[in-house]
C-alpha cells in the first residue's frame, strides 16, 4: 500500500512539474515587441495596418507600451501622405495644430481615453487599446467626430515614442467609418491621411485650449476644403 502511495505520489509530482514547465514555455514563446491584440484588430484589421505601413505610417507593435497620459500638441501637423489622387492636399501641407489629451489608461487591458481638438472640430474617445513596448506606443481609437453640423464615426491612430518633452517621431491616421456630411466638407468614408509633426516632436502642453496663431488660416486635418 505504502509502495503504491509513492509511485502516485511521483506520477503525480512530474504530471504537476510537466504542467508547470508547459505554462513557463508557453509565457516565454509571447513576445512583448510583436502583434496586436484581439482589442485592436477589432478596430483596424492586420491587412489596413500593412497598407498603412506601406504609405510610411508609424505603427508599434507590443503587448507592453508605457504611459501615455497627459497633454501635447502636434505643431506643425504636415501631411506625410494624401489620401489619393483627387485628394486636394500635397505631401507637406500643413494643417491647424492637433491637441490631444490622453487618460484613464488601464494597464490591465491596454485601454485609454483621447479627446482631441483642431481649430472648428472636436473628437472624443469612445474606446482605444494600445500597443507598444518601452517607451514607444500606437494607440487605436474610435471617436465620435463633430465639426459644426458634421457629425462621424473617426478611426484615428496615434504613434510615437514618449519622452521627457512630449512624444517623438509623432505620426497619426484619420479615416471615416461613417459620416453625416451634406456638403461632402470632409474626406470621403474608407479614406485615410497620414499626418506627423513637422519638427518630429507633439510637445507637452498645459492646457486643452486652442491657441490663435496669428495670419495663418488653416484647414482642418480631415477637411477637403484648400
Amino acid at each position: 500500500m505504502k509502495t503504491t502511495f509513492r509511485i502516485l505520489t511521483t506520477v503525480l509530482l512530474f504530471a504537476g512539474s510537466g504542467m508547470s514547465l508547459t505554462s513557463c514555455k508557453k509565457n516565454e514563446d509571447v513576445d512583448p515587441t510583436k502583434g496586436f491584440s484581439t482589442r485592436i484588430q477589432t478596430i483596424v484589421a492586420q491587412a489596413d495596418i500593412d497598407k498603412l505601413r506601406s504609405r510610411g505610417m508609424l505603427i508599434n507593435e507590443g503587448s507592453q507600451p508605457p504611459n501615455i497620459e497627459g497633454l501635447f500638441v502636434s505643431s506643425p501637423h504636415t501631411l506625410v501622405s494624401p489620401y489619393g489622387a483627387e485628394d486636394t492636399y500635397q505631401v507637406g501641407d500643413e494643417f491647424n495644430d492637433l491637441i490631444l489629451r490622453f487618460s484613464e489608461q488601464n494597464g490591465a487591458d491596454q485601454s485609454a481615453k483621447v479627446e482631441i481638438k483642431t481649430s472648428g472640430s472636436t473628437a472624443t474617445g469612445v474606446g482605444g487599446f494600445l500597443s507598444g513596448n518601452g517607451n514607444k506606443f500606437t494607440f487605436f481609437a474610435e471617436l465620435d467626430f463633430v465639426s459644426g453640423s458634421v457629425t462621424g464615426k473617426q478611426v484615428r491612430i496615434f504613434s510615437g515614442e514618449i519622452t521627457a518633452d512630449g512624444i517623438k517621431d509623432f505620426y497619426t491616421t484619420i479615416f471615416f467609418k461613417s459620416k453625416n456630411d451634406p456638403n461632402n466638407t470632409q474626406i470621403p468614408v474608407g479614406v485615410s491621411r497620414i499626418i506627423k509633426d513637422g519638427n518630429g516632436l507633439a510637445s507637452k502642453r498645459s492646457t486643452f485650449r486652442i491657441a490663435t496663431i496669428e495670419g495663418v488660416a488653416l484647414a482642418s486635418e480631415s477637411s477637403m476644403d484648400k
